[in-house]
């Protein structure tokens, strides 16, 4: 039986406009499984980013537990929680948010120095993870230098700094085009296989939602099992 690794229960977060309660999410119960590929699917507005950041440990909920395996994160101070983040947890975003001044090398390099990791161990696996992706020949280039495809690859990579067991990607391909996304995909799907990465995908797109086996569905909030 596969381990789990995140565990949800009666999870709801609600924000304040002024006087008026936001529910972004509403008692959402699941479990993701160690190696899991699954996405989440919902239309802009529906509390994807909101669950994502939950899961990522951004942010915590208004009520309900977070479990990271087996310990819940209620219990934890704000230094443990972005501990386990640093470790465990690699994002992907829709924006690559790179930063414009350094190079893709420099920008990988960036979580593992976090983390404490000797400059020149950081500078090699930072070169190997570019190589890994594509982007061996790019790793003295700034994000302006680069297309959008190639900024995702350095966004991945710099994800997987400091070989966490889940990857959150956040509507990764929505600002490329249609070959770039695909592209982004398969090395979503690679790093999946062979690599046993647990892969967290928030999208709005049918196509994409259609790699993953377990698939979910968040509408106003609610999430629900998509058949």
């Amino acid at each position: 039986m596969s381990k789990t690794i995140i565990t949800l229960k009666n999870v709801s977060k609600t924000y304040m406009l002024g006087e008026i309660q936001i529910h972004a999410l509403q008692n959402i119960n699941f479990s993701i499984s160690k190696n899991e590929l699954i996405s989440i699917m919902g239309p802009s507005g529906s509390g994807k980013s909101t669950l994502l950041d939950i899961m990522g440990l951004l942010t915590r909920p208004t009520s309900g537990s977070v479990i990271i395996e087996g310990k819940n994160i209620e219990t934890m101070s704000d230094d443990e929680i972005a501990t386990i983040r640093r470790k465990k947890v690699g994002f992907v975003f829709q924006v690559f948010n790179l930063i414009g001044r350094m190079t893709a090398l420099e920008n990988v390099m960036l979580p593992m120095w976090f983390n404490g990791v000797p400059k020149a161990e950081r500078r090699e696996r930072a070169k190997t993870l570019l190589e890994e992706v594509g982007l061996g020949e790019r790793i003295k280039h700034k994000p302006s230098q680069l297309s959008g495809g190639q900024r995702q690859r350095v966004a991945i990579a710099r994800a997987l700094a400091n070989n966490p067991d889940i990857i959150l990607a956040d509507e990764p391909t929505g600002n490329l085009d249609s070959r770039s996304g695909k592209e982004i995909m398969d090395l979503l799907k690679t790093l999946h296989k062979k690599e046993n990465k647990t892969i967290i995908l928030v999208t709005h797109d049918a196509k994409i939602e259609k790699i993953a086996k377990t698939r979910y569905k968040l509408i106003d909030g609610k999430l629900s099992r998509r058949r």
